[in-house]
């Protein structure tokens, strides 16, 4: 008999975690609904908000944000970010990026963030991911060019 009580309360803590989970999707879907993105800021709030309104774990607050973002086309910065990350890995050639690579960057960042932030924004940010690791802008041409391409962002 001990038992069946022990299930009851098992099933109803299950039960109230399902719909903590639940209101916490409607409250990243409400973060979204200005837009298809969620910036940096918005997901550490979001993320807070999961740990300590809706008593959920670092994991689960993770977990239903993701699926939230994929399920509703909702794109993260975070994730642009990443991946733009190991695209400027891969377009670097001697600690120099050139103007054309820098561009299709900027292209799928935009991309990836649903056009959500703008083009002078987001040529800031790469440039930004670009000198943090100590690159620079290629120059325009193999003698005499310059690099002001780079400097005028």
């Amino acid at each position: 008999m001990v038992m069946a009580g022990e299930e009851s309360r098992k099933t109803e803590s299950d039960m109230s975690a399902h719909l903590d989970k639940k209101k916490f999707a409607d409250f990243v879907r409400i973060h979204a609904i200005n837009g298809d993105l969620i910036t940096r800021e918005d997901e550490m709030l979001i993320l807070k908000e999961g740990i300590t309104r809706f008593g959920m774990t670092l994991d689960d607050a993770t977990g239903v944000l993701l699926a939230v973002a994929a399920e509703n086309d909702i794109a993260l910065v975070s994730h642009a970010e990443h991946h733009i990350e190991t695209l400027l890995e891969q377009l670097v050639r001697k600690g120099k990026i050139g103007q054309k690579e820098f561009d299709d960057a900027v292209a799928i960042y935009k991309k990836l963030t649903n056009g959500g932030i703008s083009e002078s924004d987001v040529k800031k940010r790469i440039k930004q991911m670009v000198e943090e690791r100590g690159w620079k802008g290629r120059k325009t041409r193999w003698l005499l060019g310059t690099r002001k391409w780079f400097r005028k962002i």
